[in-house]
């Protein structure tokens, strides 16, 4: 009996000990560089007086959930406006505009406002919309301008008050320098 515990105890030691040398998942570093530079391909000044929050080191291959890459959050204010960058894999003829209006961000259903507009940033098409939505009773806005780059969408949402106005006009003058690397 007793070299049966000595042999359990020794292969348990083993077990522990090799997942001791195992490598643990890291999150990435979070750093207020004033240049966002994605491994996706594109870099874009980054917003004065954003600062990151969240970033994202994603796995190659197919993203048929939208993944978050980086959130920024503007820090000269109450904190109440957000950036996210995304994306996700979607075919061609996916209704964007559909998309983006399911519910997300505690809003239970976004209202469109006034129609998408076509824009251009780095040599590359793109397409703004915009929403307003609910949540606890107070009003959200959302900006989304969304790219299509070899069957990838990234998504750049800007979440804020609706009487913020300054928020989203960072957000466009800085997607409007994207550099797109790959």
């Amino acid at each position: 009996m007793r070299a049966v515990s000595k042999a359990a105890a020794v292969a348990l030691s083993v077990v522990l000990l090799g997942w001791g040398c195992q490598p643990k998942p890291k999150a990435p570093a979070l750093i207020d560089e004033p240049v966002y530079q994605s491994p996706e391909g594109f870099r874009f000044l980054v917003p004065e007086d954003w600062i990151m929050v969240a970033r994202a080191n994603l796995p190659p291959g197919p993203a048929e959930k939208e993944r978050l890459l980086v959130q920024y959050r503007r820090s000269s204010d109450d904190g109440s406006a957000t950036l996210e960058i995304s994306r996700m894999d979607l075919p061609e003829d996916a209704d964007l505009a559909e998309y983006l209006s399911a519910p997300s961000f505690s809003v239970r259903q976004w209202k469109a406002l006034g129609r998408s507009e076509t824009i251009e940033a780095g040599g590359v098409s793109g397409t703004r919309f915009r929403f307003s939505g609910q949540v606890e009773g107070r009003e959200l806005a959302k900006e989304v301008t969304v790219f299509r780059r070899d069957g990838r969408v990234y998504f750049f949402t800007v979440l804020y008050p609706p009487k913020d106005t300054a928020a989203p006009e960072q957000v466009r003058r800085s997607i409007s320098r994207i550099t797109w690397t790959k």
